[in-house]
Order: structure tokens, then C-alpha cells, then sequence
């Protein structure tokens, strides 16, 4: 006769599941949202997923679940977040009563400095927000991009009005604007490789700033013809 053995039911190899009762919440929602923002300035948005977010914090990836559901959805809070401190940062520069050309340089050299902070902030936008099907993530484009493009509009008619600026678009004017400040990071890099020797980045920003204000100010000032 067997000898009948009490044994624990055994339990399935893998990673165990973890439920809403068991999540530990006291880090918050803002804070993984600043800490995915932190990662955007080293990192492209493509390597950013709940995994590498949640090993930055200390936190399980369920965490990063339990508040946003998916990697799309956090890169949504993530841009809402970074597009309103871009929209601050804005307004501050915008606020000041110069004319149109020290307005336009003044949003030219805000969003050099800030582009050099989140390098990949445009990369958000273009690879993750644009391609999303979520309609948050469509407003919000929809928003940041008429929102840039009204204050170009309203710098240029000021311009106008002053008779320095010609007639331009001001869609395609952002356009510019977003990509000379965007490729300033890897342009740097791509400098010190050519010349052999390392550039300082506050120096060489500053010289870039007064270089792209100076380049778009001679193309949007008024002709002789015009």
C-alpha cells in the first residue's frame, strides 16, 4: 500500500503575478512621470519603456501599469508634462514689450537652451505622440503645434507692423526653428569629432544662438523690393 505523502501544490516557474492590492504606491504618478523625463535626457524616447522606467525609481513595473496602463499612455502624460514647462518657459521669454526682432531671438535662444536640456523632446513628438491613435495624444500635438505656430504668427504680424519683417508662413517659419534647435545636440558631437578637440557646450550654444537668431532675422526682415 502506498503511503499517501501531503504535498504543497507546486508552483509555476516565472515571475509571479501581482495585484492592485499588493502594489506599492507610495511613489506617485508625478514622480514617474518626472523620473521618464529625467530618462529623456539621455536616452531616446524608443529605449524608454515601463521596464527601464521602473529600474530607475526602484519600483515594480506593475506600478508603471497601474497608473497609466500601457508605455503609450506614460509617454503621453510625459509630453503633456514637458510641453506645458516648454509653454512656461515661452510665455516668460514672450512676455518681455522689445520689438518683433528681440521677441523672435528671445523664443529662438528658449528654445535652443531647452532642446539642449531634453534632447530628445522633438523625438517624443515626431516617433511617439504624431504616430499614437490615442486622441489624447492627437490633441496634444494638435495643441503644441498651433499653439507654436500662433506665436510665430503673432511675432511676424508685429514685425509687419513695424515694417521689419516681410510676409512669411508662420507654420513653415516653426518648422525651421524646431529643427536648427533640435539638431544643435548632435551637432555639437559631429563638430568635436571633425575638429579633433573638445568644444565647450555653454560657449558654443551661445554662438549658436546669435548665429541661427542672426540667420533667420536676415531671412524674415523686410527687402528693399518688398
Amino acid at each position: 500500500m502506498n503511503e499517501q505523502v501531503n504535498q504543497e501544490p507546486k508552483r509555476s516557474r516565472g515571475r509571479p503575478r501581482v495585484g492592485a492590492e499588493d502594489i506599492d504606491t507610495s511613489v506617485g504618478k508625478d514622480a514617474l512621470i518626472d523620473a521618464t523625463i529625467d530618462l529623456l535626457k539621455t536616452m531616446p524616447p524608443s529605449a524608454i519603456t515601463p521596464v527601464v522606467v521602473a529600474r530607475s525609481t526602484g519600483v515594480h513595473p506593475s506600478l508603471i501599469r497601474y497608473y497609466f496602463h500601457n508605455r503609450a499612455t506614460l509617454l503621453v502624460a510625459v509630453a503633456e508634462k514637458l510641453a506645458q514647462r516648454f509653454a512656461a518657459q515661452f510665455e516668460a521669454s514672450a512676455q518681455s514689450e522689445g520689438t518683433a526682432e528681440e521677441r523672435l531671438c528671445a523664443r529662438i535662444s528658449t528654445l535652443i537652451d531647452l532642446n539642449a536640456t531634453y534632447p530628445f523632446f522633438h523625438q517624443l513628438f515626431a516617433t511617439e505622440i504624431a504616430n499614437s491613435e490615442d486622441p489624447a495624444a492627437r490633441a496634444m500635438i494638435t495643441q503644441f503645434t498651433n499653439r507654436g505656430t500662433a506665436a510665430y504668427g503673432s511675432i511676424l504680424r508685429a514685425g509687419l507692423g513695424e515694417g521689419a519683417f516681410r510676409g512669411m508662413d508662420p507654420s513653415l517659419l516653426y518648422v525651421a526653428v524646431v529643427g536648427m534647435s533640435e539638431f544643435f545636440v548632435s551637432a555639437r558631437r559631429q563638430l568635436e569629432v571633425a575638429a579633433g578637440v573638445s568644444l565647450d557646450e555653454a560657449e558654443l550654444r551661445e554662438a549658436y544662438k546669435a548665429f541661427v537668431c542672426d540667420l533667420v532675422l536676415n531671412g524674415v526682415r523686410a527687402r528693399k523690393t518688398d
